[in-house]
């Protein structure tokens, strides 16, 4: 039952993350519903299901940029072991908790502006006007998803 619901969610997250586009044109915010999802599979449910989902996401998402294969399965996959390696650090159904998620999304912008960016541009003028506030943007998501998992661990 678990595979079906990984597979429903992944491919739920596929397509808001394609379809959402950019929710705010003013500071170019978009939703990462695949490091929500990723993140809080491995921390608050089995963190094996989340690195098939991992590289079963990358391989999938990375069909619609020019990159090389195994680019973002391999960024997804290590982003679920890193989190797994640290769980155990991290205290599970606390908001600070959050942080760790800001940073991984921090870091995923930073790597995909690299791959994806054919021109040159400042890397600091994309970090202050399009990734610090995403960060921002998807950690205020990720801390109304992590109340309702405490409303429904009571």
């Amino acid at each position: 039952m678990k595979i079906i619901i990984i597979f429903i969610l992944s491919l739920l997250s596929l397509f808001l993350s394609f379809n959402t586009g950019r929710i705010f044109f003013l500071g170019n915010i978009s939703l990462r519903p695949i490091i929500l999802l990723l993140y809080f599979v491995t921390l608050y449910w089995d963190s094996i299901y989340a690195l098939f989902m991992g590289f079963f996401i990358g391989l999938l998402y990375e069909t619609s940029f020019p990159v090389f294969t195994g680019t973002f399965p391999l960024i997804f996959t290590s982003f679920v072991f890193i989190l797994k390696a640290i769980e155990r650090k991290v205290f599970k159904l606390r908001y600070n908790s959050l942080f760790l998620l800001f940073c991984a999304i921090l870091f995923i912008g930073v790597l995909q502006v690299i791959i994806e960016v054919d021109r040159v541009e400042p890397i600091f003028y994309i970090v202050f006007t399009r990734l610090i506030p995403e960060a921002i943007f998807n950690t205020a998501v990720g801390f109304v998803i992590l109340y309702f998992i405490k409303r429904c661990k009571r």
